[in-house]
């Protein structure tokens, strides 16, 4: 049997456990996970890797990334963009509509499609955007390949918000096309009276900034949410969760009959609001940073089960735009990058400090958004007539995060000198090695376009 690459005596993690085994690649699909094979055994390979001491993952598929591709390209781009996915073990990235055109129309959604092929070196999916009058424009999207939609129940400069009644039409008309929408979930009124109220009180330090997006905005958003969910039977993702009530509220919804998953970060698990007056403007994002409870709690809702996958919900600017909030938080552009390091922190702060298994990892990193977003089986898995997205991770490797090293466009992070153990060694896309040990070795165009399986 003669194939591309085999990837010989790793510690594969399959959907049946972590088996010993040889990964056998040809064509750029899984041909076979043999446990036992010896090189003596006929399969021979154009590439051979040994993942001796290693894990053998599926690749990291991120389903809440910001590329700014059109029109914000000073800060990242597809190129840059996905570099860093790949430098993090992120072989799908799946990005969200928050650019200039906004790609609430097909032409918007195949100018950014275009730049995405020319540019990107992982696989990625699009996002449409919901805007107030462009129903007809959702199924000229779906049929080009969206892999979900996205609306805010709060403002946002780039996503016109939509009235609750627009809302529930949008919601109906996406149900009878079988599509996704994924929610930012915050009143708005509650975060318009409390930003105020926070600048007019002369709190506006970084510190200060979450008292002016308070807990009650996000629940009662959720809660909202979770209702229409059930009532028009659309098929609905919770972006970006910060709280752990928030997510018993999507559990109780699912028992009352909500298509409802939830998704939360690894600002959310790894930062908290004690650490915004060092963070200062680097650690601004919307939902806010919560409180060290907050955070225990997020962490035990991860390990049992209640959220369904982790996301890195990168975001960047400019130094110079997140500047812009010196004197004042609430200046500050919201978002945080991470797409580089998001893959590593969850493996380093759940399989390595809480013990989460290997196969709830690869559940939370890769299989579970594969499923929700319609990639599945062809992503997310590491099994027969998959395809080959694998990544090789040194669970015994202790490294420090540094943000002049990263990939990504803009060299700030909120995760500077934090300390990590588990690192991505080997990054592998359709079978071919694209990012190892430090190096992309793929040029711009080389990713491919993905559309959801409907």
């Amino acid at each position: 049997m003669q194939c591309d690459l085999r990837i010989k005596n790793g510690s594969v993690v399959t959907e049946d456990g972590v088996k010993m085994a040889d990964v056998i690649v040809c064509k750029g699909k899984i041909a076979a996970v043999t446990s036992g094979c010896r090189d003596r055994d006929g399969i021979g390979a154009g590439t051979v890797i040994d993942a001796a001491g290693k894990y053998v993952l599926p690749g990291f598929i991120d389903p809440h990334v910001h590329l700014n591709e059109p029109g914000l390209t000073n800060s990242e781009d597809f190129y840059t963009g996905t570099c860093g996915a790949a430098a993090g073990g992120t072989t799908t990235v799946l990005e969200h509509p928050l650019t200039f055109p906004l790609p609430d129309n097909l032409e918007a959604f195949e100018q950014k499609k275009k730049l995405g092929q020319s540019k990107a070196v992982t696989n990625f999916g699009l996002f449409g955007a919901c805007s107030p009058e462009n129903d007809g424009e959702i199924e000229r999207m779906i049929k080009a390949g969206a892999v979900a939609f996205k609306t805010f129940l709060t403002y946002s400069d780039e996503i016109p918000m939509l009235t609750d009644g627009r809302l529930l039409e949008k919601m109906k008309l996406l149900a009878r096309h079988g599509a996704l929408l994924v929610v930012h979930c915050e009143n708005n009124d509650i975060v318009d009276h409390y930003t105020k109220k926070q600048q007019s009180e002369g709190r506006i330090g970084c510190s200060d900034y979450p008292g002016g997006r308070p807990q009650i905005a996000e629940l009662e958003a959720v809660r909202r949410i979770c209702l229409c969910a059930e009532k028009t039977g659309c098929k609905v993702n919770i972006a970006h969760c910060s709280l752990p009530e928030a997510v018993g509220t999507v559990v109780e919804a699912r028992k009352a009959g909500a298509n409802v998953s939830v998704e939360t970060c690894p600002q959310y698990l790894a930062l908290d609001e004690t650490m915004l007056e060092s963070l200062g403007v680097y650690g601004i994002c919307n939902p806010p940073l919560r409180s060290p409870e907050n955070v225990r709690g997020l962490w035990d809702c991860l390990m049992q089960g209640r959220i369904d996958f982790v996301c890195s919900d990168h975001a960047t600017y400019t130094r110079e735009e997140k500047l812009a909030g010196r004197g004042n938080a609430f200046l500050t552009p919201a978002g945080v990058t991470g797409i580089e390091t998001v893959f590593q922190i969850l493996f380093s702060e759940g399989v390595g400090k809480r013990n989460m298994g290997p196969e709830q990892f690869a559940l939370l990193s890769s299989t579970n958004a594969a499923k929700r977003f319609n990639l599945y089986p062809r992503k997310g898995r590491i099994g027969v007539g998959a395809d080959a997205d694998l990544v090789i991770l040194d669970p015994g490797a202790e490294w420090v995060v540094d943000e002049e090293a990263l990939k990504q466009k803009i060299k700030w992070s909120p995760y500077h000198q934090m300390r990590i153990k588990g690192r991505v060694e080997t990054t592998i896309i359709a079978g071919r090695v694209i990012y190892d040990k430090g190096v992309i070795l793929t040029e711009p165009g080389s990713g491919t376009f993905l559309e959801a399986q409907r």
